[in-house]
């Protein structure tokens, strides 16, 4: 019985979280007139896939995209690079206070981010990088780096010390320890991490709608968002551009969720 019930639980969950996405994919092969039909349909009565064609053809979705995933890649390589470095100082320099420092060092990141845009955009305009990539992956990299930082050095606590030791005895420096033996050991807390930053940069809206304003520059929340048509919203557009950019999501999801649940559960359990 109990097994049954943990199934089923699990299906349940599914249904829940997959629903929007499959509803997605099915009114992206929909026609204006199904969509707005009452009683509205679940499952597409006369599937169509111009809606596909439409968005390759004659929207710069395209263009968002490779924006989001150049802004994704540079913005998860430096909270990476910064987050191995902390989150090594945090698990391995013993001072009081560790623990309350990375508490607070945490809830730096909880901040709304309305509380904190106007800050931004007054300091991103006065160093003259507003409508510029660096401006916003710069806002990232102070933005998930927190997040990351708690991830890596929760992992870095669970690499025995005598690693660590055996490399002094022959004579290794800190950062020597650091790159070539701690971080390709911890390379599956890094991998769960930058899946989580990669994760939140590509899903962020508001920050990316006020630092970048030119149509070009835009990344694909935005640039759904402002997808609407002269006189109505073009949903069967519109679902089928997010379908479109939450897929890339999913495949990396599905390809690496060991990585990032090992990652996540790192240093739950001693060794």
């Amino acid at each position: 019985m109990k097994k049954t019930l943990y199934y089923l639980m699990i299906i349940a969950l599914m249904i829940i979280f997959f629903f929007p996405v499959v509803w997605i994919f099915l009114t992206s092969l929909k026609t204006t007139g199904e969509i707005y039909a009452w009683p509205p349909t679940f499952i597409p009565e006369n599937p169509v896939i111009d809606n596909y064609r439409t968005v390759f053809l004659e929207s710069n979705l395209g263009l968002y995209i490779g924006n989001t995933l150049i802004i994704a890649v540079f913005s998860t390589f430096l909270v990476i690079l910064l987050a191995s470095l902390a989150g090594y100082g945090i698990a391995r320099i013993q001072f009081k206070g560790a623990s309350i420092f990375l508490v607070f060092f945490l809830a730096m990141s909880m901040f709304p981010q309305l509380s904190v845009a106007p800050s931004l955009f007054l300091w991103l305009r006065q160093i003259k990088l507003i409508n510029k990539f660096l401006g916003l992956i710069l806002v990232y990299t102070g933005l998930f780096t927190p997040i990351a930082v708690w991830i890596l050095s929760t992992y870095f606590k669970t690499i025995p010390m005598d690693v660590e030791e055996s490399a002094k005895i022959d004579g290794c420096s800190s950062l020597r320890i650091l790159f070539q033996i701690l971080i390709p050991l911890a390379l599956p807390g890094m991998a769960a991490a930058a899946l989580i930053v990669a994760i939140f940069v590509w899903n962020e809206f508001l920050l990316s709608l006020i630092i970048l304003s030119k149509d070009t520059l835009r990344t694909a929340t935005v640039g759904i968002a402002l997808y609407p048509g002269e006189y109505a919203f073009p949903w069967e557009l519109i679902t089928t551009a997010t379908f479109l950019a939450v897929l890339p999501l999913v495949f990396v999801l599905f390809f690496f969720q060991k990585n990032i649940i090992g990652g996540l559960t790192a240093g739950a359990v001693k060794s």
